[in-house]
């Protein structure tokens, strides 16, 4: 390859609480008198930024900073936990102030790099962080999740009610050091009293129609918690919509996922074949979730959205061709012993007190019948020593059986449910409310991005028509006690094809900082800060949350994050960041000619590693490539594991994206034994693939639903790994020329940089 100096190719390139706890809350706690935000002496720290922002804050003179002599100090006398944890949470055996203590210091670590030690005594010093219960001695009206916050001279303190509400106290201070100079972690002094408005601020998650890995799911914990949410609610089972039998007579063909395997044969057949967790996998998740002070609800679905269960038992669904297949029939004795079965199979694996059955979208011909089922499904699991918890529906399942009132309703639509009504007979609503609260991957019913300004301007939990807020029959009181909070939902309607792991933390992850601001402060921080304000900060913070690797967003101190050339004899980066690769497996550098220079010439067993996983939007990632003849099935260009990019797919030699095991053909060829330059590019809109320096495709999911049949535009994640593959698939051939950049590229950039990497035409 001809060497151009790759500073060269950039200069050009770059031409009080409201509600009451859904948990049992000591009544001493149910109300807080507060002084006006933000209050402080003259001259005194102003409110520091955080995400939700502190309710009260009182500004000192000064500063104290993080150092390699700091320490996290648990108080002794509570490092195992205090009285009231246990009865504050869903979930058996909440973790402690000690457990909360080591969450802390990774994170310090992974954020600034100093490694702190942790230990327990009940003396501190100036440079350390300590952690304590007991603040409602000092603050009897202080909620079980609020705190006390100083910030001295003498050191720092965070005193909570619960040992979750100390670490929540510790989410502020990690936040802080996100924004603080990295000269010196320096933190204003002052003193914060801070609290949630509402005792359930919760994020629900369909992971029956996307295929999730268990370290994904741990970090939306991560995220969730980093923003003081307390409460996750997983949706195990589902289908995607289907019509009634009369018209879809391939029902049964339809994906279903069922996300729990267990090992008793009666029940491990209804287990997804592509993803399904153990009973060991949730043990480690939920003791993950915990030590992030969350709560996790498991929820099996039915008698709708039961497709998992119809398909293997056709018999066990309504017998008309007016019903939806994914209906169980509740008049056939067989069904609800069978789910009573299921959930005397898998309650055992949860902490949770209070288990979700969903019940809702079911056939509003059956109402009485499926009023009768949900009553019958809670007294079953109040025998277990459960509550339940079920989505809105009485509206749309009209019928005289009163649902029982101590079952917990999450609200999410005016059709199917009456918050109003609901809180008239005593029962206890969390809101979710679609289309606001509904985060739904390239769907135009719903939300593909939260509207993050208008929840931020406009949203609150007692909000449930945002365009009518003072509308009383439309609307709960801001104070009403049976309002336990709320939260949002992601739901994954089109499948996985229709949204890649990446692109959904993306959704996720720019909705997740937004409801937490509204769900713990409410309205009162958004007289005093604009969204326009807000939201760069809001971003700093979404960017550097320790433990998330989902954003793959790689540093780089150029626009180039990697750039080989293969003049050296090997893959030295030419970028400013060292991203050097190592060769395999028969991988070597050979004089190419043709203007080329120097490439490497790739068999089946060959690849080149780099240091990088991959990178999500915006990028610009491209290559020369010379296929030796024909090229077996799936040969592999690039590959991760977000994904891979193929010369040839299982039935055509074209180039195909792969991302989360789903591919997506470009129809793009690479002729055989001669050089082409393959390109592709994310904005954040679409994913353009250039062939020979013109924009020849796009990257696009093409949606079979019968309401929609369109295509949408995919953000593929640039998988970086290796060139070619370490499983033995890689392309044959040569490859010369490759560059990854952090930021889009167009057609005409791309034909000067490869022309430049090369003395050569296509």
């Amino acid at each position: 390859m001809k060497r151009v100096g790759i500073a060269f190719l950039a200069a050009i390139a770059a031409a009080g609480v409201i509600g009451v706890s859904a948990n049992p809350v000591p009544s001493s706690t149910q109300a807080v008198s507060s002084k006006p935000s933000g209050t402080s002496k003259s001259n005194a720290n102003p409110t520091p930024f955080v995400i939700p922002s502190l309710q009260e804050w009182e500004g000192a003179k000064g500063q104290w900073k993080l150092s390699a002599a700091t320490r996290i100090v648990v108080d002794a006398a509570y490092a195992n936990g205090g009285a009231l944890d246990a009865g504050n949470m869903y979930m058996r055996n909440p973790s402690n102030l000690q457990q909360f203590a080591a969450t802390f210091q990774s994170d310090i670590s992974a954020v600034t790099g100093i490694d702190v030690e942790v230990v327990v005594s009940s003396k501190y010093g100036k440079n350390d962080i300590f952690l304590t219960l007991g603040a409602e001695k000092k603050d009897p009206k202080l909620n079980h999740e609020g705190y006390l916050l100083d910030i001295s001279n003498k050191g720092i303190t965070v005193q909570g009610v619960t040992s979750r509400g100390s670490f929540w106290g510790t989410r502020s201070l990690l936040q802080m050091l996100i924004l603080a100079d990295e000269d010196g972690y320096a933190l204003p002094q002052g003193h914060a009293r801070d609290y949630p408005n509402y005792n359930e601020r919760l994020f629900m998650q369909d992971i029956a129609r996307k295929p999730i890995p268990m370290s994904d799911l741990e970090e939306y914990a991560t995220l969730t918690s980093f923003y003081k949410y307390n409460t996750l609610l997983q949706h195990y089972n589902d289908n995607p919509a289907v019509q009634v039998k009369g018209v879809m007579k391939d029902w049964q063909e339809k994906y279903a996922g069922f996300r729990l395997r267990s090992d008793n044969p009666e029940y491990s057949m209804y287990a997804s074949n592509d993803t399904a967790y153990t009973k060991q996998d949730m043990r480690q998740f939920q003791d993950f979730v915990k030590a992030r002070g969350l709560d996790l609800i498991p929820e099996i679905d039915a008698p709708a959205h039961s497709l998992c269960f119809t398909k293997f038992h056709p018999e066990w669904s309504i017998n008309s061709d007016t019903a939806r297949g994914d209906w169980l029939d509740l008049g056939n004795p067989a069904v609800e012993p069978f789910l009573k079965g299921v959930w005397t199979e898998f309650v055992d694996w949860f902490d949770s007190s209070q288990i979700s059955i969903g019940a809702d979208e079911y056939d509003p011909t059956k109402g009485d019948l499926a009023r009768t089922f949900i009553n019958s499904m809670h007294d079953f699991l109040a025998g277990l020593n459960r509550t339940t918890r079920m989505w809105g529906s009485e509206v749309r399942l009209p019928g005289t059986v009163e649902i029982d009132s101590d079952i917990v309703t999450t609200y999410w639509d005016a059709s199917y449910s009456n918050a109003n009504a609901l809180v008239a007979r005593g029962q206890k609503v969390s809101n979710l409310n679609a289309p606001d609260a509904y985060l739904v991957p390239r769907t135009y019913a719903y939300e593909d991005f939260i509207d993050s300004r208008k929840i931020y301007n406009l949203w609150e939990p007692w909000v449930f028509d945002i365009l009518d807020k003072t509308n009383t029959s439309r609307n709960l009181r801001p104070d009403e006690p049976l309002l336990t909070g709320g939260g949002f939902a992601n739901w994954n309607d089109f499948l996985s094809e229709s949204v890649t792991r990446v692109e959904l933390y993306d959704r996720v992850s720019k909705a997740a900082d937004v409801f937490g601001e509204k769900l713990w402060t409410g309205a009162k921080n958004i007289d005093q800060v604009s969204y326009d304000k807000w939201a760069p900060l809001a971003k700093k913070l979404r960017e550097n949350i320790p433990g998330i690797t989902l954003r793959r967003r790689p540093a780089s101190k150029g626009q180039y994050l990697i750039s080989y050339d293969f003049e050296d004899g090997a893959a030295a980066d030419g970028s400013d960041n060292a991203n050097n690769g190592e060769l395999h497996n028969g991988a070597t550098v050979v004089e190419a000619g043709e203007g080329h220079g120097r490439a490497v010439k790739m068999t089946a067993d060959s690849y080149i590693s780099t240091p990088i996983e991959g990178i999500a939007y915006p990028y610009a990632v491209g290559m020369w490539v010379k296929p030796s003849g024909a090229q077996q099935a799936k040969a592999v260009l690039l590959e991760s594991g977000d994904g891979r990019v193929l010369v040839s797919n299982s039935t055509s030699p074209t180039v195909t994206f792969v991302q989360d095991d789903n591919e997506y053909n470009t129809q793009i060829i690479l002729p055989a034994d001669q050089w082409s330059h393959l390109a592709f590019s994310a904005d954040g809109t679409t994913t353009r693939v250039f062939y020979n320096f013109k924009h020849a495709a796009s990257v696009n999911y093409y949606n079979p639903r019968w309401d929609v049949l369109q295509n949408s535009t995919m953000q593929v994640t640039a998988p970086l790994r290796t060139i070619g593959s370490a499983n033995g698939n890689s392309f044959s051939g040569l490859v010369d020329g490759f560059f990854a950049m952090d930021r889009a590229s167009y057609a005409g950039e791309m034909a000067f940089i490869g022309k430049h990497y090369a003395n050569a035409l296509p």
